[in-house]
């Protein structure tokens, strides 16, 4: 296979680059493939659209195909048939001969519809490779959040009527062991739950453990609640403070749970404040309502869809979403700006506004 082959391949135009193909047979695909290689979050925002799809064609073989540290969101999520993975973080030669190998057993597979969530040179070889009936890629560059461009590729490939569903069939085994950490962890199975993920990557998306702290308070001074923190060592320490200043109403489940685990645990909350992460994306992609908190990412991408979430950015002002690790003012005011009080009650008015809409 020679460098003009190679050369086509990566260097097509836009209009190539962007290039679907719709299903266009009356009769349900038998065979179809999601690609999304990483990470949690970007794989957690493809679920909606994904749960509608299975729910259109529940008698298709459906596959997801993504990187090792992403796979057990999908295979707890209880949609697909079949997780496969590649070697997203290994060098690019191997990289390289597994897109291959992949496409070819693919090939071998007649996969009829191949989503290509990702849309890079690894996933656009596996799909080229596989030589699908129908294909649709993922739009990298656009400025509309990414749960948007997700649908599209849905909607590309010949899936027009498909709405994204915000419920996860997760399964019965993970919803047991997450029921029965929380439960050996001092939730009683009756207060309710609020979780708590100060989990922003850098110090310019951190909102103040101070402000974490009072809005706890504020909280448990209207409502007997408890605290959920679950995540990994990264955000061990902060855990630990946490659990220091609010005692026993604290559930710390930090470095204590599987990917799987984790999302069937977010299925108790009753609501989640979080910064910009995976397990941001993971709580509103279930349907849970969902508070974010965004300083210098930029939310446009990323940004929480459904009337069950709210987001709280930095678009506003003239520093905002500038992407940078540490905030060049020193106080992080993107963030700090907003008041526990503040978060407090659009917390309560989000979860007032759920439950009229159920009753509607």
């Amino acid at each position: 296979m020679g460098a003009d082959w190679w050369n086509k391949t990566m260097n097509h135009s836009k209009a190539e680059r962007m290039s679907h193909k719709p299903w266009n047979s009356t009769e349900a695909p038998a065979k179809i493939l999601a690609i999304r290689f990483h990470a949690i979050g970007d794989v957690a925002i493809t679920l909606p659209c994904s749960a509608s799809l299975r729910r259109k064609f529940p008698g298709a073989r459906f596959g997801f195909l993504t990187g090792t540290d992403s796979m057990g969101l999908p295979e707890a999520s209880g949609l697909f048939d079949e997780v496969m993975t590649v070697p997203v973080s290994s060098p690019r030669h191997r990289k390289l001969q597994s897109a291959f190998q992949v496409g070819l057993k693919m090939r071998q597979e007649r996969f009829d519809v191949i989503l290509d969530l990702q849309r890079n040179w690894m996933s656009r070889i596996i799909r080229m490779t596989a030589a699908p009936r129908a294909w649709a890629e993922f739009d990298r560059f656009s400025s509309q959040p990414a749960g948007v461009r997700t649908q599209a590729v849905f909607h590309s490939a010949g899936f027009t009527d498909l709405e994204p569903i915000y419920s996860l069939p997760v399964s019965t085994s993970a919803q047991s062991r997450a029921k029965t950490l929380l439960l050996e962890n001092g939730w009683d199975g009756k207060r309710p739950l609020v979780v708590l993920n100060p989990a922003g990557l850098w110090e310019s998306r951190n909102w103040p453990l101070s402000s974490y702290c009072a809005f706890a308070r504020l909280w448990l001074k209207h409502e007997e609640v408890q605290f959920i923190l679950v995540g990994t060592n990264r955000i061990r320490t902060k855990a630990m403070f946490l659990q220091e200043e609010l005692g026993t109403s604290v559930i710390n489940l930090v470095e204590r749970t599987s990917l799987s685990t984790a999302l069937a645990a977010l299925q108790y909350a009753m609501i989640v404040l979080s910064e910009d992460s995976g397990l941001l994306h993971m709580s509103w992609v279930s349907g849970i309502p969902t508070v974010a908190l965004f300083g210098s990412s930029r939310a446009d991408w990323p940004r929480p869809l459904g009337g069950h979430s709210l987001c709280f950015s930095s678009h506003d002002l003239d520093c905002g979403e500038c992407m940078k690790q540490v905030c060049r003012f020193g106080d992080v005011h993107c963030l700090t700006r907003f008041s526990p009080d503040m978060i407090f009650e659009a917390a309560r008015t989000l979860l007032r506004k759920r439950s009229v809409d159920s009753l509607s």
